[in-house]
């Protein structure tokens, strides 16, 4: 087999994100432990933005990595100026940079942007945000914070379309993309090992268990590693080469921290695209994911006969508790899939939706706009939710901008799914990069149904970044470069 990524040398490109990752991180890690300082946001920002700039490829590379390990810590800082915030986060810079660096690499002619029309949905959808934003704010005097934000999810971060189509512009970048992926989700590892350390993951309190129990793993960084499993199952069921024998090592770690963090959607969702991919898959790709599989059966049942075996020879010992415990914590919250009528989160959501839906009946067309909230009653809890946060993306966009909003973005969706799905490459590189971006949209199609990840910018801009990479595999382009 053809080693795919180890022609992949320390490109500038890979030199200088490296750069903007140290600089930028420094800044996350020390506004973490010690709080805002804008002396530091300065020079560590600057730094990094005039090499985005520069090196557009970098920053995005960055963006990614940089979220992947700090995720709201890089997306969601705001400038903290006395007792005011304003919410220019560290990834708006980084992405303001290197979108005019694209501009100028456009405008001498290093970059070249053929646009169909097939982008005119996205830039509609982009302007139609805009749109929504003033009519909300000013004329139906919704919440102008909630506005502005989602506003801002929708028409500022979308643009992350267009710079994937036009910086992952050939196989070698494309590699690039796959190597940054894995790495960053090797460095989601730390996370992994100390959440099951300590019995609790880091920053999963934002996202507490309806159920009892905990997360071992943030929901955050249990959504981007089964991103990178996808990649990483494409890519052995094709590969055999050195780094397809590290990915079959780091795949089972990636796997327990995703179960770890007990988000059930995540489970049906990447279950959803790892189907899919099978039946894709042709038949030898087939035949090698089995014999993995068989392989990790065969590991992981030796490995839990020796452990089960340990612990029950000492069943008052506290590691017997602990996998006790574990066990029994994974199967209620498995069970509680089936249990709709007594799980809060499923409760929640189904009185949500209906009330959002109801509201939604006034203008089925149009939608509600941006910045309004919903009435929720459930027993004695009463309350009023955002409708940017009723955990399912697809019908926020439905409830707030009504068919119109919603039509773009699922014709964009569909049409480039379809395309890239129909289209088999000759080139064996470019139909593994079809078969991980289609796996990833199936994902994302499934998942962005039970949380509001288009309306986070730590969550959507993956989205934004995959339809990208369509557009740009159905351009076929890679093919000749």
């Amino acid at each position: 087999m053809q080693n795919y990524l180890s022609k992949i040398e320390l490109s500038k490109d890979l030199v200088m994100t490296i750069f903007i990752v140290s600089f930028v991180g420094l800044f996350a890690v020390a506004n973490y432990f010690f709080g805002f300082n804008l002396a530091l946001y300065v020079i560590t920002m600057g730094i990094g933005a005039v090499i985005a700039l520069l090196y557009p490829h970098a920053g995005l590379y960055a963006i990614i990595t940089l979220t992947f390990i700090f995720e709201r810590f890089f997306t969601l800082v705001p400038i903290a100026l006395g007792r005011s915030e304003y919410k220019l986060y560290p990834i708006d810079v980084l992405f303001g940079a290197l979108l005019l660096g694209i501009v100028f690499q456009l405008a001498i002619g290093t970059l070249k942007l053929k646009f169909r029309k097939l982008d005119l949905l996205l830039t509609i959808f982009a302007i139609l945000a805009v749109i929504y934003f003033f009519v909300s704010a000013f004329v139906l005097k919704g919440d102008l914070s909630l506005a502005f934000s989602t506003a801002k999810n929708y028409a500022f971060y979308s643009l992350f379309y267009f710079a994937a189509f036009l910086l992952i512009n050939n196989k070698n970048r494309f590699k690039e993309l796959l190597s940054v992926i894995f790495v960053s989700a090797v460095g989601i590892l730390w996370f992994v090992f100390y959440g099951i350390a300590v019995r609790h993951g880091l920053w999963s309190d934002f996202t507490p268990l309806s159920t009892e129990g905990f997360r071992t793993l943030a929901f955050t960084h249990g959504y981007y590693l089964c991103m990178a499993l996808i990649a990483s199952l494409v890519y052995i069921a094709y590969r055999s080469d050195l780094y397809a024998k590290w990915l079959i090592i780091l795949m089972p770690f990636w796997i327990l921290g995703i179960i770890g963090s007990m988000m059930r959607h995540l489970w049906i969702s990447i279950f959803l695209a790892i189907a899919f991919l099978i039946v894709m898959f042709a038949q030898g790709a087939r035949q090698r994911l089995e014999q993995h599989a068989k392989n990790y059966t065969v590991i992981a049942l030796a490995f839990l006969i020796i452990i089960f075996y340990c612990a029950t020879l000492f069943p008052r010992s506290a590691a017997y508790e602990s996998i006790n415990g574990a066990l029994g914590m994974l199967g209620n919250r498995v069970t509680s899939i089936a249990s709709t009528s007594s799980d809060e989160s499923i409760v929640w959501r189904s009185a949500v939706w209906q009330q959002s839906l109801k509201l939604y009946a006034h203008d089925p067309i149009f939608g509600i706009g941006f910045g309004e909230k919903v009435s929720v009653e459930i027993g004695k809890y009463r309350d009023f939710v955002e409708v940017r946060n009723i955990h399912n993306s697809f019908l926020v966009i439905l409830v707030q901008m009504g068919i119109l909003g919603m039509t773009l973005v699922a014709t964009l969706a569909a049409i480039l799914g379809w395309k890239v799905l129909k289209n088999k490459f000759e080139d064996e590189n470019l139909q593994m990069a079809a078969y991980i971006s289609l796996g990833i949209l199936v994902f994302h199609l499934s998942a962005f149904m039970f949380q509001p990840y288009l309306e986070a910018n730590l969550l959507g801009i993956f989205f934004w970044m995959n339809l990208g990479i369509l557009r740009r595999l159905y351009e076929s382009n890679m093919r000749h470069q």
